[in-house]
């Protein structure tokens, strides 16, 4: 074997190396693309569906019948307030609403996300759920205020008889009972939502 023909296949050895290094650098950065693309994928499902469990939980927390003490401890009273003022539980439900409104405001963030990461088609089952939660937000916290409005006028005395037809339908919002229609509809919103990306966090 002449020098000219080791140099001719030292060529090609090391063009054919330098194809395969090509080859595989390519091969590589695809798989890790693809790895982090899943990832982020993931870590934004996984987020939204955990941000609607919360929710759902929050209102079950909100409307939950009970209360307690706790809850109004650090209400600051008025002066000369009625005992019967006192009484009224504006103040704990209202605070019930509180993490329910943060919950919102960042499912509402995380859905623009979904947007960005998954497609406009999973995003518009995202946004679907969050105008049912935001809606039935404005729901519960309107039938709040109406409710403990009417309340706390009649311990201070005034006439709220006239009212009081719709007091019944205010507290079917404010109160849940098992199988309700609102329980109903922040479960089936959550189920959609959680159908429509679970793909992405199995």
């Amino acid at each position: 074997m002449g020098a000219e023909t080791f140099v001719l296949i030292r060529d090609v050895v090391v063009g054919l190396s330098a194809l395969v290094v090509a080859g595989t650098a390519i091969l590589g950065l695809h798989t890790w693309r693809r790895e982090l693309t899943g990832k982020a994928k993931f870590e934004v499902a996984r987020n939204v569906i955990l941000l609607a469990l919360r929710l759902r939980v929050d209102f079950d927390w909100a409307r939950n019948p009970g209360g307690w003490s706790w809850e109004y401890a650090d209400r600051a009273r008025r002066e000369n307030e009625a005992s019967k003022e006192s009484q009224v539980l504006w103040y704990a439900k209202n605070r019930r609403l509180e993490p329910l409104a943060k919950n919102l405001q960042k499912l509402q963030e995380a859905s623009w996300e979904t947007e960005v990461v998954l497609g406009e088609r999973l995003s518009e089952s995202v946004s679907e759920a969050v105008s049912v939660y935001r809606n039935s937000y404005a729901e519960l916290s309107t039938a709040i205020y109406s409710h403990f409005e009417i309340l706390h006028g009649e311990a201070l005395g005034s006439d709220v008889n006239q009212r009081r037809e719709g007091q019944k339908e205010l507290r079917k919002i404010i109160y849940s009972a098992k199988g309700d229609e609102f329980s109903t509809r922040i479960e089936e919103a959550t189920k959609q939502l959680s159908a429509a990306l679970k793909t992405y966090v199995k």
